[in-house]
């Protein structure tokens, strides 16, 4: 729906509706007048069973608390630019929205723990969390490593800081990822692919000699990966034990028979373009997956009936007078 939340008369709708509401899920600028108008701590003293999500660029305290934030600032400004990308190239930015997905992904964590801390007390509370501090907590290996050397990590391409080989590798005709997770898988890959020497050479026994000599053990593996077709090596490599993947394309992802099996892509009728794909949620309950019940919505399409279904009990301004006010173009809020 759409809802024009800086007049009086549609905060008011809001107000009708948040009170109904189990949750409220807010990400206004810090110190627009929206936010103070719907500031997420009053709104919990108004309606103490509600739970409000709060999400900000970097937090609610510390110099950068105000400050608007998009998913690109926060993957630079969190570090993950700086781990993404080759050695010798420029910062990248990650293939997907990993600042707003993170904050979305950790927010429904806070809501779901508040929600059940209300089924104990009667009371909902204001769960706050931030793109920045979400990416922080993505951080993982790359944290612990810093911490324990004080080092700044560098760009490693799709390598991975504690593991070799355990990253993309050309074939003869592209790339495909060799993922060798112990020393018996590295013993196993070497007899595999005709080089048993590389496992007896003391550059790459262990893994941890294969971290420190990682630029020498990968020209090794290159020269004799090139030898063959990724899909050749992806079966010859699988059969014989060793984790390995062909780089799909969406088109390859989509079309693959594991993907079909999921039931995870679903076709829903939309009111304008048709029958459109979607990808469902990818959790199942007792075996069985929710379905993608409707398309996403033309903008404004639920407006009447949900203004229906939340009238006040007087009135004395006509529906559709109220309805055309609050439904200004470009007005924003859902």
């Amino acid at each position: 729906m759409t809802l024009d939340l800086k007049s009086q008369e549609g905060q008011a709708v809001a107000h009708r509706l948040i009170a109904d509401a189990d949750v409220v899920v807010e990400n206004f600028r810090p110190g627009s007048s929206l936010q103070r108008s719907f500031d997420h701590t009053a709104l919990t003293q108004r309606y103490p069973r509600l739970v409000v999500l709060h999400i900000s660029a970097f937090g609610d305290r510390g110099p950068l608390r105000d400050e608007p934030g998009y998913d690109m600032v926060a993957q630079a400004m969190s570090g993950l630019m700086s781990l993404t990308g080759e050695p010798d190239g420029p910062p990248v930015k990650a293939g997907l929205a990993a600042g707003d997905l993170g904050a979305a992904l950790f927010g429904i964590i806070g809501v779901l723990s508040a929600l059940v801390e209300r089924d104990r007390t009667g009371l909902g509370q204001c769960v706050s969390t931030s793109l920045y501090e979400t990416q922080l907590a993505l951080h993982i290996n790359w944290a612990t490593g810093y911490f324990a050397t004080g080092e700044n990590p560098t760009r490693l391409g799709s390598g991975h800081p504690n593991l070799v080989p355990y990253q993309a590798y050309p074939a003869s005709d592209g790339h495909f990822v060799i993922a060798v997770g112990n020393n018996e898988l590295w013993r196993r890959l070497c007899t595999l692919i005709g080089r048993p020497e590389l496992a007896t050479d003391p550059r790459f026994a262990l893994n941890r000699d294969r971290v420190a000599h990682r630029d020498e053990l990968n020209a090794e593996l290159e020269r004799t990966l090139r030898t063959r077709t990724a899909a050749d090596w992806c079966v010859f490599l699988k059969d014989g034990g060793v984790p390995v993947a062909p780089i799909q394309t969406l088109a390859e992802v989509y079309d693959h028979a594991q993907t079909h099996e999921l039931g995870i892509v679903q076709t829903v009728e939309h009111p304008v373009a048709g029958p459109i794909r979607q990808v469902a949620f990818p959790v199942s309950y007792q075996g069985k997956r929710p379905p993608v019940r409707t398309a996403p919505p033309l903008l404004g399409e639920h407006t009447a009936e949900v203004l229906a279904a939340h009238e006040p009990v007087t009135t004395s301004a006509p529906h559709g007078a109220r309805g055309s006010r609050l439904r200004q173009p470009g007005a924003g809020g859902r």
